[in-house]
């Protein structure tokens, strides 16, 4: 007999074993956000077992002790980066791809969080650089995000950050880009008259 609750809960298992702590809090939250789940559900369980309300209330502190400190460690981190004005004046990013990982990592809470392509938009209108064609090659560059492991697709709207692309992403803003940057040039015209 097929059940779904128990295969929603091994294919959620399998997919976030793997994950650092604060990656699989992170999917955690969005989850329990993202289909409104409160504390109904937890009242409801709460009340059926006092040793379930204990335990719950337990590790209740210890989720708000390490969001706390997780809290923490990111306001902290988020003053070691430079702007995106920054980054642009510094010419940081070599490519488009670069810039959107730059704009996703920004959009995220520096990968903490997920973001959308309309975040990613937002990003190109606060630096000054969105262009029609910009827009137009947002989903192609997202996917080539996606392909380098920069991204992940949460589902149709949403992405977070995987921790490779966290982790270029800070190389690219401290100034080490790898990417190799591509001179616009005027084409000749080569009809003869």
């Amino acid at each position: 007999m097929f059940d779904p609750e128990i295969e929603a809960i091994a294919k959620c298992t399998e997919l976030i074993k793997d994950l650092e702590k604060e990656s699989k809090f992170r999917v955690i939250k969005y989850l329990i956000e993202r289909f409104g789940i409160g504390m109904e559900y937890s009242n409801q369980y709460q009340s059926t077992d006092t040793k379930t309300e204990s335990k719950l209330l337990m590790n209740q502190s210890e989720q708000d002790d390490d969001e706390v400190e997780f809290t923490e460690a990111v306001q902290q981190e988020n003053n070691d980066y430079p702007t995106l004005k920054d980054l642009l004046i510094k010419n940081y990013p070599k490519t488009e791809t670069e810039w959107i990982l730059c704009y996703s990592f920004y959009s995220s809470s520096f990968g903490n969080d997920t973001f959308t392509k309309d975040n990613i938009l937002e990003k190109y209108k606060d630096n000054n650089r969105y262009s029609k064609s910009n827009a137009a090659n947002l989903s192609n560059n997202l996917k080539t995000c996606v392909k380098k492991d920069w991204i992940k697709s949460v589902n149709d709207d949403d992405f977070i950050m995987k921790d490779e692309g966290k982790s270029y992403a800070k190389k690219v803003i401290s100034g080490n880009s790898e990417g190799v940057e591509r001179k616009s040039s005027k084409r000749k015209n080569t009809d003869q008259d």
